[in-house]
C-alpha cells in the first residue's frame, strides 16, 4: 500500500495524570473514515490518484506500574494511492502501517511529557487496536 500524507499529525487533544491508586491500562483504537479534500481554491480533490481519509486514533494508557495515565485524540488526513474502496477491506498490516506515525507521536509526546512531569522519561511501546 502506498499513501500520501495530506495534512501535519493533528492533536486533537493530549491529557497526562498522575494516578492517585497504580493502575495499568492499554486502550488504543484506530478509525478511518473517508472524506473529501478541499483544494487551495476551494474546490473539491476528485480523488483521481486514491481516496482521502482522516486516521484517527483515540487513547487512554496507563503503562506499568501505573504511575499516570495518557489519553487524547491524535489524526492526519492521509490519501491511499490508487485505492477507490471505503477502507473496511483494507487489511490489518495496512492499518498497522495508517496508524504508526500517530502511535509514534504519542509515544514522543508521552516520553517528553513524562521527562519533565517524572524526571524520568517513560518509552512507550504500543500499537493500536483494529
Amino acid at each position: 500500500m502506498d499513501y500520501s500524507k495530506e495534512t501535519p499529525i493533528l492533536v486533537k487533544n493530549f491529557h497526562y495524570d498522575i494516578n492517585e491508586e497504580l493502575q495499568t491500562k492499554n486502550q488504543v483504537n484506530f478509525g478511518l473514515k473517508e472524506v473529501e479534500k478541499q483544494n487551495e481554491d476551494g474546490s473539491v480533490d476528485e480523488g483521481r490518484e486514491g481516496k482521502y481519509f482522516d486516521v484517527t486514533v483515540i487513547f487512554e494508557v496507563a503503562p506499568a506500574p501505573g504511575q499516570f495515565t495518557v489519553s487524547g485524540m491524535i489524526s492526519q488526513i492521509v490519501q491511499i494511492k490508487d485505492y477507490f474502496g471505503d477502507g473496511s477491506d483494507l487489511a490489518k498490516t495496512d492499518y498497522q502501517l495508517l496508524s504508526r506515525p500517530l502511535i509514534e507521536y504519542i509515544e514522543t509526546l508521552t516520553y517528553e511529557v513524562t521527562q519533565i512531569t517524572l524526571d524520568e522519561p517513560v518509552n512507550l511501546n504500543f500499537q493500536a487496536n483494529f
